[in-house]
């Protein structure tokens, strides 16, 4: 299941206020599924970083935007942004000037 394609379909129908309330009913068992399979795993593929949590992380922070209080019932998931984004890396690039938060779906 792509999990990028249901909140960009939504967002870019005509019909989005009547579509937005069925997209956040499916939301929270998707995000069930992405905080089961991480658990207690700091990254989705276990102890280190890989391709993998760049894409869930654009999943996750792409549906906190969608709805900022998604990820509240999910402490794993709010605590992996919060890993993701204090990457040294990351946090770097996201503090400059060259980072474009939006748009969301490009």
């Amino acid at each position: 299941m792509d999990s990028r394609d249901p909140p960009a379909s939504t967002c870019y129908n005509p019909d989005f206020e009547k579509l937005k309330p069925e997209y956040l009913e499916v939301l929270p068992a998707m995000l069930k599924l992405y905080s089961q399979f991480l658990g207690k795993q700091p990254w989705f593929l276990g102890g280190k970083i890989t391709f993998v949590d760049f894409i869930a992380y654009d999943v996750l922070e792409g549906s906190q935007v969608f709805e900022p209080k998604s990820l509240d019932a999910f402490p794993n998931l709010k605590d992996f942004i919060s890993r993701f984004e204090g990457l040294e890396k990351i946090s770097t690039y996201m503090k400059s000037s060259h980072f474009l938060p939006r748009p969301v779906f490009t």
